[in-house]
This record gives C-alpha cells, sequence and structure tokens, in this order.
C-alpha cells in the first residue's frame, strides 16, 4: 500500500512539474563519465567527473567534426557552432576539481532542436570514454 502511494505522489509531482513549467524536466541515471542528465526543451546538460579542460577539448573535437565552429572562450569553457544549420552552445562548468558539468544548448532560427542537443551532448560523452 505504501509502495503504491510512493509512486502515485512521484507520477503526480512529475505531472504537475511539467504541466506547470511549459517544459519537461528529466532526471536519468547514466553510465560512464556522466552521473545523470536533465533534459529541456533545447538543451541537455549533465554532471561529468571529468575535468573543464577534457570536457572542453572533447566538445571542439566533436563540434569541430559536426559542424563549423563559430566562437571559442576556452577560460570561459564556452564553444559556439553552426550544426546541421543549428546554432549550438556547448557550455562547461567547473563544478570542483574533478567534476564539470556540460551543458548543450541547440536552437535552429528560435525553435528549439532538442535532437541535435541530444546528439552532440551524446558524442562528447562519447569522446570523452575512447
Amino acid at each position: 500500500m505504501k509502495f503504491s502511494l510512493k509512486i502515485f505522489k512521484a507520477v503526480l509531482t512529475v505531472f504537475l512539474c511539467s504541466s506547470l513549467s511549459g517544459c519537461w524536466f528529466l532526471v536519468v541515471g547514466g553510465a560512464g563519465a556522466v552521473g545523470g542528465y536533465a533534459v529541456t526543451q533545447d538543451t541537455f546538460e549533465g554532471i561529468s567527473a571529468k575535468g573543464q579542460e577534457e570536457l572542453v577539448a572533447a566538445s571542439r573535437k566533436v563540434l569541430s567534426i559536426m559542424g563549423t565552429i563559430k566562437e571559442e572562450r576556452p577560460k570561459d569553457g564556452i564553444i559556439e557552432a553552426m550544426v546541421y544549420g543549428n546554432h549550438v552552445t556547448v557550455s562547461v562548468i567547473q563544478v570542483n576539481l574533478t567534476t564539470s558539468k556540460l551543458r548543450v544548448k541547440a536552437r535552429k532560427d528560435l525553435l528549439p532542436s532538442r535532437a541535435v542537443a541530444q546528439e552532440i551532448y551524446t558524442k562528447i560523452i562519447n569522446q570523452l570514454e575512447q
């Protein structure tokens, strides 16, 4: 009985959060270098057990293969690029010495491109594991 009440509360919470915020938010456990990721309409983000320099280097490599890098600010951990006609911004935020947050945002004109953000995010994480 208590187990079903917990499930009901969890489902209700997810439903209310998604319906009231205008965008959906999902946290899922990951494997390898990332402990979980968050999803919004145009952004994928996650925490990585890698440092900022490693994430920026992997992001630069992936973005240069997939598209054209327009601007780099390595000290700020920001790379902007054009991939498949989408404006992509990759941000790497140092959380502590061994942990960083990777955020990939993709938009085509004013519309969010969730699939492109997810593809780039996944390729950067895979690049880290090689």
